[in-house]
């Protein structure tokens, strides 16, 4: 039987049984600013994308385009998406409107898990760079430090979530302006200073030569990294139920933020490159004990470094506030739907946050953190959450895309555009794939090489989760299918289409 292509996916307005969160109450520029500031543009410039020049070397800028290019066409799916789809569920109601409420389920499952890795990521980030300031010598005192700075970057986070959406919203749009605006400069500055050694060959996969990762096979196992950093630009859509209308403002913010820090990345990543000499770029990350961007602007600005430790401790914290943000409101919603327990669901009478999601989100994240930090050391072990959370997070980006021409060939056939609806969505779902293969250890293609140990762990993690997850949706189609609707439903029914 042919779906009538003019009928809307079915929507039903969603009760709750607990208070819900606070409606209405972030416009644009707070959604755009909570994407962006989950991005960590700071953060994300110094220490994700820089990791990815252990691979890419001076080949870094062209991976960064291939990261851009790939995300803006997944945020251009998800923002036509959101259009017609609103619901704290974010992506996992998009998948489970489009293509089947158990994939949806899926993606529920999976999304919370990336930014529970995000936690120890950004306090590591976080620790580390005080550590390797105040405690440069190593020792207890190292350990005492980023110990510390961690569990108080984590600290200042749950405060922000716990009391109220308002509170983290406005923390991401001051401490995202000026994260930005400091490394323009600096990377300008840096561009002027290179001098001669400016050169559009860092655009050329031959300048990608780690042994073992020459050519197309650096950046494609740089550009993992690359789509680190931009993990983020999709979390304007679990806010849609406390966002002024949420099907224009959601799908701007969603596009806006990837493509504006997109820019961004790549001019950071050039001016890093150009800077210290594409020749040298393999070491980059080894440069001043992990904290590479600390060393340049030594070097640039003298005693000025402290602005850019400044910007960098703010933007670890700001990512974090953001990041835990997306992941308890997806949470809350599956406690909501009924695919996770019900004590999910709960929301603060005063502040209107999911309290107990936060609190729980939080407790994992601080065990990760020390766990990793003490197994490993704090870069390492940074290294190894930030690729667990990049192979988690591309096959929902994957998934997702592709349940754009899903959509609207099944329920929106008169609206249906061939560059919006079908070409963007499949061409960016394709583009994810090679830095899946090469995060996850998989050999399917020849230029994807597999990362090292301990990043290699990253794949049996990623999959280990899936598979529980693809369980726990079996168990739920047969037992509690209701719930598996309901977590995929929109909170307003939208008109028919005239």
């Amino acid at each position: 039987m042919t779906a009538n292509p003019d009928v809307v996916a079915p929507q039903t307005t969603v009760i709750p049984e607990e208070p819900g969160l606070a409606a209405g109450v972030i416009k644009l520029p707070g959604v755009l600013f909570v994407a962006i500031a989950t991005m960590a543009p700071g953060a994300g410039a110094a220490y994700a994308i820089s990791t990815g020049a252990s691979f890419g070397a001076g080949a870094l800028p062209l991976s960064v385009v291939f990261a851009l290019v790939g995300c803006l066409l997944v945020a251009t799916a998800i923002g036509q998406l959101a259009k017609h789809i609103s619901s704290a569920g974010g992506l996992a109601a998009y998948v489970g409107t489009s293509m089947h409420t158990g994939a949806g389920f899926v993606v529920a499952w999976a999304y919370p898990f990336l930014y529970l890795f995000a936690m120890p990521y950004l306090a590591l980030v976080f620790g580390n760079l005080l550590a390797t300031t105040l405690a440069p010598d190593g020792g207890a005192a190292f350990n005492a430090v980023w110990t510390i700075g961690a569990l108080a970057c984590l600290a200042g986070a749950f405060a922000t979530n716990y009391f109220g959406v308002e509170v983290g919203v406005r923390f991401g749009l001051i401490l995202g302006l000026f994260e930005i605006a400091v490394l323009v400069v600096m990377s300008v500055w840096m561009i002027a200073a290179a001098g001669d050694a400016n050169s559009l060959s860092m655009f050329s996969p031959s300048a990608a030569t780690v042994p073992g990762f020459e050519g197309m096979g650096g950046v494609i196992a740089a550009s993992v990294y690359g789509f680190l950093a931009f993990i983020g630009f999709e979390s304007a859509a679990p806010l849609a139920e406390e966002t002024k209308d949420p099907r224009r403002t959601v799908p701007r913010a969603v596009v806006l933020s990837c493509l504006l820090i997109g820019v961004f990345y790549v001019l950071t990543a050039y001016a890093s490159a150009a800077y210290f000499g594409p020749e040298r770029m393999a070491e980059f990350m080894a440069y001043n004990g992990g904290n590479a961007w600390i060393g340049l602007a030594k070097t640039l600005w003298g005693s000025g470094w402290i602005l850019l430790l400044v910007v960098l401790l703010v933007s670890a914290f700001a990512c974090m506030n953001s990041a835990a943000m997306a992941a308890t409101r997806s949470i809350w919603a599956m406690g909501r739907s009924g695919t996770l327990p019900k004590y999910f669901a709960h929301v603060h009478p005063r502040w209107r946050s999911p309290s107990k999601s936060i609190v729980v989100f939080f407790g994992l994240g601080t065990v990760l953190t020390l766990v990793g930090g003490y197994t490993w050391d704090p870069v390492t072990a940074y290294a190894v959450f930030g690729t667990v959370l990049t192979v988690c997070v591309l096959p929902i980006y994957f998934v997702t895309a592709l349940a754009c021409p899903v959509y609207f060939l099944r329920y929106r056939r008169s609206e249906f555009n061939v560059f919006l609806h079908l070409i963007a969505p499949v061409l960016g779902a394709a583009l994810l794939i090679p830095a899946f293969f090469a995060g996850a250890g998989i050999p399917a293609v020849s230029f994807a090489s597999a990362l090292s140990y301990p990043l290699n762990l990253a794949g049996p993690i990623v999959g280990a989760w899936y598979l529980i997850g693809i369980a726990a949706m079996v168990y739920l189609m047969r037992r509690r299918k209701a719930s598996l609707t309901r977590l995929s439903e929109s909170v307003d029914a939208e008109p028919m289409p005239g």
